[in-house]
């Protein structure tokens, strides 16, 4: 995005988003862009200029939006080709960003154990008009990983030595990716990462905070955390934060509170660092945020306190009411 279009871009966010300041005075919630029927958006990152990239897990694409003007477009950064779809999305140097690339496919249910493989996406040439590339980014494979069964979440690890950690659902493990590198290990297994029926998905969503490794167990219905030294390895035991509680993907906000999409329960909850559990939006009958996916907060002064949410429009668990594509939502946390 060009300075000018920058500006401009912030200049119509900021009237768009006047919620974003400590009171809550305009729309609590709003939808950014809604996909065609049976699109599953799956994962979220924000880029410092605040534009967001979204993975797709039902076609092997990694989109662009910016959610600043009026007649949002997507543009497709790049498609990965010999996958079903994107998972996991994490920036691991500045605009440059690590994603999970496999075979789940949301018709079967089922994941293609062998398929799975990290790329890299770098960002800082990327230009566009719309929906028509200009400059394309630079995409490149890291590693294929053969032995993981379902490659889902992604974190980053460490800046300077580009490393990170993608959960398996399928093994209840986490891996450590070295991308310079280009090698990979098991470096945590844990009970509280195991999958289990009826969903057989075990680790989902994970992220770093304060010498502490967090992740959502979608199957046992568990939010978790457990203390690791600097190069990932396990420091302490797993702590439960929170029980009865599907929990996909996740992020923080400045004060350390928890905000965990629930996907086939339709709805948003907020894990305090005390342990306080409160559902904050949507819920089981609800079409509001229906079949969230993942969340993160906007990085630009004008939308900080916007929690960007992507859904796959009820797939696994549909609502009452007409049916709807997957979207990205922003939704204004001063307006809880």
């Amino acid at each position: 995005m060009q300075g000018t279009d920058f500006t401009r871009a912030i200049l119509f966010s900021l009237l768009i988003f006047r919620c974003a300041v400590a009171s809550c005075v305009g729309p609590a919630v709003r939808t950014v862009v809604e996909y065609p029927f049976k699109t599953w958006v799956e994962n979220i990152a924000v880029r410092a200029n605040g534009d967001l990239l979204v993975t797709l897990i039902d076609h092997p694409e990694l989109h662009l939006i910016s959610p600043f003007g009026p007649g949002n477009t997507t543009t497709e950064v790049s498609a990965f080709p010999d996958a079903l779809g994107l998972l996991g999305i994490a920036e691991f140097q500045p605009d440059k960003f690590a994603v999970v690339v496999g075979n789940w496919s949301d018709v079967t249910d089922k994941t293609t154990a062998h398929s799975y493989s990290i790329w890299k996406v770098d960002m800082r040439p990327f230009q566009a008009i719309g929906s028509e590339v200009i400059r394309p980014a630079v995409v490149k494979k890291v590693v294929d990983i053969p032995e993981a069964v379902f490659l889902n979440g992604l974190t980053t690890l460490n800046w300077e030595e580009q490393t990170i950690l993608v959960s398996d659902s399928g093994l209840g493990a986490v891996w450590k990716v070295d991308i310079l590198n280009r090698s990979y290990e098991i470096i945590l297994q844990d009970s509280t990462m195991a999958p289990a029926p009826p969903y057989n998905l075990g680790i989902n969503g994970i992220h770093i905070l304060h010498g502490h490794v967090y992740y959502t167990n979608s199957a046992l219905e568990l939010f978790v955390r457990m203390p690791i030294k600097p190069n990932g390895t396990k420091a302490g035991d797993a702590e439960i934060l929170a029980t009865n509680h599907f929990g996909d993907d996740f992020t923080f906000d400045n004060e350390g509170n928890a905000y965990v999409t629930e996907d086939p329960g339709n709805a948003l909850y907020k894990v305090t660092p005390e342990g306080s559990v409160l559902t904050i939006l949507g819920g089981a009958n609800s079409s509001l945020i229906e079949g969230d996916t993942a969340a993160q907060f906007g990085r630009t002064p004008a939308d900080s306190n916007i929690l960007y949410i992507t859904t796959n429009g009820g797939l696994v668990n549909p609502v009452d009411g007409p049916p709807t594509g997957g979207k990205v939502i922003a939704f204004n946390v001063h307006c809880q």
